[in-house]
């Protein structure tokens, strides 16, 4: 490896946690005004108390999906499966 051209390249070696704090403020200021869908990108539905044992049927079988319970509502402006 050839340390010197990476240092004239300025690139930074880093171990550890992924540094949350440099971007997290970014992101959650895009998903408030509304830029980025983050039910969207990690495939969220939104399902009624009573649909509840059949969406933790379909999780318990490996459904590629993220289940929303709605029991009081809250979330009526979204569409349920």
């Amino acid at each position: 490896m050839r340390l010197g051209l990476g240092w004239a390249k300025s690139h930074r070696f880093t171990t550890g946690q992924c540094p949350v704090m440099q971007y997290h403020r970014g992101l959650m200021m895009a998903i408030l005004h509304e830029r980025v869908h983050i039910a969207k990108a990690v495939n969220a539905t939104v399902i009624d108390i009573e649909d509840a044992p059949r969406g933790y049927a379909e999780f318990d079988q490996g459904a590629s999906r993220k289940y929303v319970l709605n029991p009081h509502g809250a979330l009526d402006g979204l569409q349920p499966v």
